[in-house]
């Protein structure tokens, strides 16, 4: 068996170490483009930053390389959320310094784990041409190339875990009495200690400045938001664009978000396309004609005006990664709505979150199936009507 100490390898490189030439250098940077898409970074309210992430498929290896993304967001003290079920996007937020140096420093990190794990790679071919394992290897049949492909993903999944940890985690050696193929996450995690560096260290600096420079600047929904309330009465939730939000007695009613969306990005208001959330919107149209405000609560964004355009997503509250309280809390106290006036025409998972910014909420479908829920949504509705034409 080979050992790490006994071959040369580009993880002895430190990862800025990009010279090598221009040819090489240019190189070097088309393949760490092809791991990760970064999106521009944007610029939220709290000094705090976000960016999207999408990994190309790469032949299984995009959800790999994302939850790679993941461990190594932790090590920069990042918060990250996946944006669908297949590993293929993520959010990360952070504080824009932390977030921009991450950004920066991730591609070239999961190139690094990737070249590590191909030499795990190259290691198990060569146990597979000797002599000695024919037998094993031949009884795999045309289960061999899966089987190498597991031990890869496994090496690969180790050796993120020892990159991501501190530098004196404990990493037990190979063992030669165990045949190879049966000590992937050992071999993993030898090769990540091997090629261990601070990964906190490895962003360019130019690049890091270079997405804080172009990132987005995202306000408020608007400098000023008007909410009239039943009586006419002009209200703001917001008196300027640098003051703080104050807190209005006008209806809020919260509607739930639906797993069925449009393909494109779209305003809170019109992303939306599941039965239950259209019918919640017809009646919360109808509470708010004479004044209101409406909310979209997303599982994975909290809070929604009906104007903040943002990206179709796939999650639920059974997601990991799902909105907090306290993060709920912050946004109502961000848009000046702890104190509202406040309707929920949501269901269960919904209503159990937003009670616990609202406890004095009014919660008309609370405990109902979905065919009640709907028959309190119209009836809701047709009072309102009526209220409104006498």
């Amino acid at each position: 068996m080979t050992t790490p100490q006994a071959r040369p390898t580009t993880a002895r490189r430190p990862l800025q170490d990009t010279g090598w030439g221009a040819k090489r250098a240019a190189t070097y940077a088309a393949r760490c483009a092809r791991y990760v898409s970064i999106d521009r970074l944007q610029l939220q309210a709290r000094g705090r930053a976000a960016v999207r992430l999408d990994f190309p498929y790469a032949v299984g290896r995009g959800p790999q390389r994302h939850e790679a993304a993941v461990a190594i967001a932790a090590r920069f003290g990042l918060d990250a959320r996946h944006l669908d079920r297949s590993g293929r996007a993520l959010r990360i937020t952070g504080r824009p310094d932390a977030v921009a140096r991450y950004a920066a420093a991730l591609p070239r990190v999961l190139d690094h784990a990737e070249q590590l794990a191909s030499w795990a790679a190259r290691m198990y071919s060569q146990c597979a041409r000797k002599p000695q394992h024919t037998d094993h290897f031949e009884g795999l049949g045309a289960r061999a190339p899966r089987a190498a492909a597991y031990f890869r993903a496994t090496a690969f999944r180790r050796i993120v875990e020892v990159l991501a940890g501190p530098q004196d985690i404990v990493v037990p050696e190979v063992d030669p009495s165990l045949p190879l193929w049966e000590q992937a996450e050992t071999l993993g995690g030898v090769l990540g200690e091997y090629g261990w560096v601070e990964i906190r260290d490895t962003y360019d600096p130019d690049t890091a400045r270079q997405l804080l420079d172009s990132a987005d600047q995202l306000k408020a929904p608007a400098s000023r938001w008007p909410v009239t309330n039943k009586h006419g009465e002009q209200l703001a939730l917001f008196n300027d664009a640098h003051s703080a939000p104050q807190p209005t007695s006008g209806l809020v009613v919260v509607i739930p978000c639906s797993a069925a969306k449009t393909s494109h990005p779209a305003a809170a208001g019109r992303l939306y396309t599941g039965s239950l959330h259209k019918h919640a919107r017809r009646t919360a149209d109808a509470l708010t004609a004479q004044g209101g405000t409406i909310l979209v609560l997303s599982a994975l964004h909290g809070f929604l005006p009906l104007d903040q355009v943002i990206e179709p997503y796939d999650h639920t509250w059974t997601d990991k990664d799902s909105i907090t309280v306290d993060d709920l809390q912050a946004q109502a106290v961000d848009l000046g709505l702890l104190d509202a006036n406040v309707v929920l025409l949501t269901p269960g998972e919904y209503t159990k979150r937003a009670v616990c910014v609202w406890p004095n909420a009014r919660t008309p479908l609370a405990h109902l199936g979905i065919g009640r829920q709907r028959s309190r949504l119209t009836a809701l509705r047709e009072s309102a009507h009526s209220a409104e034409a006498g």
